[in-house]
This record gives structure tokens, sequence and C-alpha cells, in this order.
């Protein structure tokens, strides 16, 4: 006799790496203009951070890159009396778009994410920011709750088998029939506002608050595996 049993296994994890994306966007008439705006803000910022935290150039990562045309559709009116039954447009240019995204990703430090989150905000023409809160070895968290699923399925099975008079005998099989969940993952986004004036005790300070209210939630990872099991008598 075989029976089936579903073992699953949650846990909440506190983060422990930072993941933070920023992306830039400028927008000019011609194509070499706005490939040059964009280059000298994304450089601008880069140094600006460079120069003031113990983050480097070569610590951001570039995922995406840029520059396109777009266009908007006018609608064009009759002139003549055989134009009257036509559809008339007319696509116009809304000049071109400069875009770069770029990850940088370092272990849990509020400290260190308050001082970027400060100084970014500081800048003239700050990207927009993004944050996400995440596990460096998430293979690990996995190991963990395959073997709480799998005592999960076996007392499941105990109790089964005892209820039916029978003994239990051997796992044959494990499907791992779900990928790991992750949850309460933390966003955040800032976008541009006003040129760094260089008043650094009023930065500090803005860093101390967000160090001492920042909280980000736990992770939470579940996993759940079904098995099979032989009996006897």
């Amino acid at each position: 006799m075989q029976i089936f049993t579903k073992g699953e296994a949650r846990r909440d994890f506190a983060p422990d790496q930072i993941v933070a994306s920023v992306s830039f966007s400028t927008h000019a008439a011609s194509y070499d203009e706005a490939l040059q705006k964009g280059v000298e803000r994304v450089k601008e910022y880069l140094q600006f951070i460079a120069d003031n935290t113990d983050f480097t150039f070569e610590d951001f990562k570039t995922s995406s890159y840029s520059v396109h045309e777009e266009f908007h559709t006018n609608r064009i009116d009759p002139q003549t009396e055989a134009d009257l039954s036509k559809n008339l447009t007319k696509r116009v240019s809304d000049g071109f778009f400069f875009n770069q995204y770029a990850s940088l990703e370092f272990d849990f430090d509020k400290e260190r994410l308050a001082k970027l989150l400060v100084l970014t905000s500081k800048t003239e023409g700050a990207p927009r920011f993004h944050i996400d809160f995440s596990l460096k070895d998430p293979k690990s968290c996995e190991r963990e709750l395959l073997a709480d699923a799998y005592n999960d399925a076996k007392l499941k099975a105990e109790t089964l088998v005892l209820a039916a008079g029978k003994h239990l005998r051997d796992c044959i099989r494990v499907d791992i029939d779900m990928p790991p969940h992750h949850e309460s993952m933390h966003e955040g986004a800032m976008l541009r506002k006003s040129a760094i004036r260089g008043d650094f005790g009023g930065i500090e300070s803005e860093i101390r608050n967000i160090d001492d209210t920042f909280r980000p939630d736990d992770i939470t990872i579940s996993k759940t595996i079904n098995c099979i099991w032989e009996t006897s008598d």
C-alpha cells in the first residue's frame, strides 16, 4: 500500500542584501543632444556618489541602455471636399529619449543605504531610485525549508498509517512542485529634487533620521513538497 502526503514549510528571514536600482532619463530634440545630456547626467551622479560615499563607479552595473525617438499622431483638418471622407493624420516627433538603468548590490547596512538615499535626493537631475531587500544565499534558505517540509510530510504520513493500523516504511518519491515564494519585499522611489548645496550638517541629520526609522520587513519563503510512502502491515 502507498500513501501520499504534502509537506509544507514557511519561515521568515531577515534580509541581508540591498539591491538599489537607478534609472536615468533625459529628453532632447536630437539624438546627439539626448546622448550627450544623458551621459553627462550619469557621469555627474556617479562621480558625486563616488566622491561622498565608499561606493565606486564599478559598483554600479548597467543592465540596459537606449536612445530612441518617440512620436505622436496629429489629425489634419480636411482642406478639400475630397478630404472629408478621409482620415488624415500626420506623425510628429516628440524628440529623442535617453534611458539608462543600473543596479548596485551591497550587504545590508542601514547607514550606507540612508547615506545613498539622502545624497541621491540632493543631486540635480537625480535618477529614479528603487530599492529591493533580498537574501544573498536563498539556496541555503531553501535547503532548510526542504528539510522542514520533508519532516512535515513524514509526520502526516506517520499519523495516517497509525490510524490505518499499518507501519510506515520508506519514502519512495519526492516531488518539489512549488518554487520558493518571496514576500515582503520593500520598494522605494525617489525623483529629482534640488541641487546639492553643501549643507552636510543637514545631510547628516537626514541620514540619522532614515537610519533610526527604516525597518524593512522580513522576507517570507515557503516550500511545498509531495511525498509517496510505502507501508506494511
